[in-house]
């Protein structure tokens, strides 16, 4: 797969990888399991259940003031790159995959990040994993709005 501009962007700017070395969990035996794990289809997100998700992101609150992490209900973006969402599922364990259509430079490609809400003890957090990315980890967290004039 050709990565583009989007990710020379998200990564080194965003994200730091924590790459795991640990193994797979174990597939379920034929003796725990009645279906096989491909004919199991994750259940669709609720709009509820998804805003936690939603708002600005940086590594950490500190850097709100650069290139932040955009995530709504349609856009995954950074800066001036980006990738409408074309749908999310729910996990079952918490989390929620978004399935993204990028372009740039004129290439589309699709790419799958899964999105756990958490809580840091600096506020709101997400642990992203770029599944089309080996698996790349990163966590970002919550920037603070920006104060309402009188």
């Amino acid at each position: 797969m050709r990565l583009f501009p989007l990710s020379a962007i998200l990564i080194p700017t965003l994200l730091l990888a924590a790459c795991t070395s640990e193994a797979p969990p174990a597939a379920p035996s034929s003796e725990t399991s009645t279906a096989p794990l491909a004919d199991v289809a994750p259940a669709p997100a609720t709009d509820d259940a998804l805003a936690p998700l939603f708002g600005t992101w940086a590594l950490n609150p500190a850097q709100c003031d650069g290139p932040v992490l955009k995530i709504s209900m349609a856009r995954f973006e950074v800066a001036d790159s980006g990738c409408d969402i074309t749908g999310y599922s729910d996990n079952g364990d918490g989390s929620f995959t978004a399935a993204m259509s990028c372009t740039a430079e004129g290439q589309t490609t699709d790419e799958s990040v899964k999105m756990r809400p958490i809580f840091a003890p600096t506020g709101e957090g997400i642990d992203l994993t770029y599944i089309d990315r080996d698996n790349l980890e990163s966590t970002v967290l919550r920037c603070p709005e920006p104060a309402a004039a009188n």
